[in-house]
C-alpha cells in the first residue's frame, strides 16, 4: 500500500508539481535527524521570522524530492540551490539556482539572506577542510549581519574525516530550541547527524 501511494505521488508530481503541492504531496524521509530539522529547527526559524520586521530570506543548499515540501513548513521567502540540473524541478519557480554552493556569493551577492541551511553537504561534495572553509566563507558573504547558518552533517569517519571548525567571520551560538544547551546537537542514531548553529558576526 505504501509503495502504491509513493508511485501515485510521483506520478502526480510528474504531471504537475503545482498540483502535487496543492494536494499536500511530499516525499518525507522518516529519520530522527529529519524529524528534528522539520519540527525543532524549522520551528525555531519560524519564530525568528515572526519576530522580524520584514519577510525572512532563506537559502536552502541542496534540493531534491525529500525536501521539496520544506517551503510549506517555513515562514520564509524560500530560495534553493543545487548543483544538479535534474533537481531544478524541485525548486520554487524564480527562486532556484542551478549552481555550485562554493560559488554562490557571485550569484546572490553580499548580505542577501537571513538564514542559510546547509544540510548533508559535508562528505557529499564538500570533501575536506579546504572545501569546508570555502563553503563557510561563501555562507558568510551571502548572509546578512547577524544572519544564521544551520550546518548539518554526519559525524562519521567516512563522511567527515576532518575537523568541522567554524571560522571565517562566523561564531557558534546556542539557539532557543528546547533541550539544546550547546551550539551543536547530535541526533543519536547510526548516522550521528550533527546540527551546528552559527551566526554572522555583526
Amino acid at each position: 500500500m505504501r509503495k502504491l501511494k509513493y508511485i501515485a505521488k510521483r506520478a502526480l508530481f510528474r504531471l504537475s508539481p503545482v498540483l502535487a503541492e496543492r494536494c499536500g504531496a511530499h516525499f518525507r524521509l522518516d529519520t530522527p535527524s529529519r524529524a528534528f530539522l522539520e519540527a525543532s529547527i524549522f520551528g525555531y526559524l519560524n519564530r525568528l521570522a515572526a519576530a522580524g520586521p520584514e519577510p525572512q530570506q532563506l537559502l536552502f543548499l541542496g534540493v531534491d524530492k525529500h525536501n521539496w515540501h520544506y517551503p510549506r513548513l517555513l515562514r520564509a521567502d524560500f530560495h534553493s540551490l543545487d548543483i544538479s540540473p535534474r533537481n531544478a524541478v524541485y525548486g520554487r519557480p524564480g527562486r532556484h539556482w542551478t549552481g555550485d554552493a562554493l560559488e554562490m556569493a557571485a550569484h546572490y551577492g553580499p548580505d542577501a539572506f537571513d538564514v542559510v541551511v546547509a544540510n548533508g553537504l559535508l562528505g557529499f561534495g564538500i570533501d575536506g577542510e579546504a572545501a569546508l572553509r570555502r563553503l563557510l566563507a561563501q555562507c558568510h558573504q551571502v548572509l546578512k549581519p547577524g544572519g544564521v547558518l544551520v550546518l548539518g552533517y554526519n559525524d562519521l569517519p567516512e563522511r567527515t574525516p576532518f575537523p568541522v571548525v567554524v571560522d571565517d567571520g562566523l561564531e557558534e551560538f546556542v539557539p532557543a530550541i528546547d533541550g539544546m544547551t550547546a551550539s551543536r546537537h547530535m541526533v543519536d542514531d547510526c548516522y550521528r547527524h550533527v546540527y551546528c548553529f552559527c551566526r554572522k558576526r555583526g
